[in-house]
């Protein structure tokens, strides 16, 4: 029998709890994504996000999957916003 296919919610979230909560605010700042919907999001409290919100999250883990980019190196702390 066939694996089942991941959710995109589910593989989003998969991607986004690799990449670590020290990234979330770099992520947040390249993709324009909310570091608050972000953090929301991985923990649970926003399980069906809009198409809009999760679209530029899933390009970015799909630039990264590919290998034409890096994930964006975790913020300093002075430039990080206070949770």
């Amino acid at each position: 029998m066939p694996a089942p296919i991941e959710s995109i919610r589910d593989h989003l979230k998969s991607k986004l709890r690799e990449a670590g909560p020290a990234r979330y605010e770099a992520i947040a700042q390249e993709t324009g994504v909310a570091v608050s919907f972000i953090r929301k999001f991985v923990y649970g409290s926003r399980e069906n996000p809009r198409v809009e919100t999760v679209q530029p999250l899933l390009k970015l883990f799909a630039a990264v999957d590919r290998g034409d980019r890096n994930l964006p190196a975790p913020l300093p702390k002075t430039l990080q916003q206070s949770a």
